[in-house]
Order: C-alpha cells, then sequence, then structure tokens
C-alpha cells in the first residue's frame, strides 16, 4: 500500500530580504510568491562528425528566472523599503521560507515594482518581480546561512 500524501498551506510561508546577509526581514502582507523556474540554455553541438541525424545539444548555462510576488499594501517599513531597492538598482539577500520549514536563498535585483494599484472597491494591492542572480540554494545544496556562494560550485566542459 502506498503511503498517503502529504500536502502544506501556503500560509505561513515568508519572503524575507537582508542587505547585511545576516538580518533579515519579511516582506509584509504578501499573498503570492510564484517562482517563473529555471532554464537551461543549450548549445547546439551538431558537426559534420555527428554519427546520426539528430541533434547534440551541450547544457552551458542555467538562468534561476524570476520570483513574482503580491500583497495587501500596508505602508510599512517592509514594503516602501522595496521601493528603495528597486530605484537604487540594489542587489538584495532574500530568502524565502515555506509553511513546513524548508528555505530557499538568493540574491536579486528587484526588477519591478509596483508600489500600489486602487479599485474604488477593493484592497489595495502592491507587486513585484525579483530578478535572480545566480542560482537559488535549497536545503539539498547544503543551505548556508550566509547565502548563495557561486564560487562552490565548478562546471567542467570536456
Amino acid at each position: 500500500m502506498s503511503p498517503a500524501s502529504q500536502a502544506y498551506p501556503g500560509y505561513g510561508s515568508r519572503l524575507m530580504y537582508s542587505l547585511d546577509g545576516v538580518n533579515y526581514t519579511p516582506v509584509a502582507q504578501l499573498q503570492r510568491i510564484q517562482p517563473s523556474g529555471s532554464k537551461q540554455a543549450m548549445v547546439d553541438q551538431t558537426n559534420l562528425r555527428t554519427a546520426d541525424n539528430f541533434t547534440r545539444v551541450l547544457a552551458a548555462v542555467v538562468d534561476a528566472g524570476e520570483i513574482e510576488f503580491t500583497g495587501v499594501y500596508s505602508g510599512v517599513n517592509s514594503q516602501v523599503a522595496l521601493g528603495l531597492f528597486h530605484g537604487a538598482m540594489t542587489l538584495v539577500h532574500w530568502r524565502i521560507l515555506l509553511s513546513d520549514g524548508t528555505m530557499y536563498g538568493f540574491d536579486a535585483y528587484l526588477s519591478q515594482f509596483k508600489p500600489w494599484g486602487i479599485v474604488y472597491n477593493k484592497m489595495v494591492p502592491f507587486s513585484g518581480t525579483l530578478r535572480i542572480n545566480g542560482g537559488i540554494e535549497s536545503p539539498l545544496s547544503g543551505f548556508q546561512p550566509t547565502g548563495f556562494q557561486a564560487s562552490g560550485f565548478q562546471i567542467v566542459l570536456i
């Protein structure tokens, strides 16, 4: 008999930022945090000596992508700081804590920021997009509390 499946609710998850990589501040009143997913750039290495008529590709680099978030505007300092990061083009340390305790760390720029949107009979939202610089450090990569260290990884092409 197969074990019962597990699921975790989204509430309790947090997106946090830090300028020093030590002290993290949660972004207040988030409703959604959504990664775009990573993507490999493939290089075609098919040549005259390829044994058949199929292409041969090589994974050359990985783009960690973006993370979009939306929330309810409240004017608290953690939301106001986002506008400062965006305007100053600041590379910021980020962490995402999931409701089950799993944590992911990465460095990113706040590439898009919408501080508010007003509709007369609705709540006032804010939103942004984080453009990841480098990779995302996951629990499987031996999470270091100081953030992702790209120097710890090496790719060797043969």
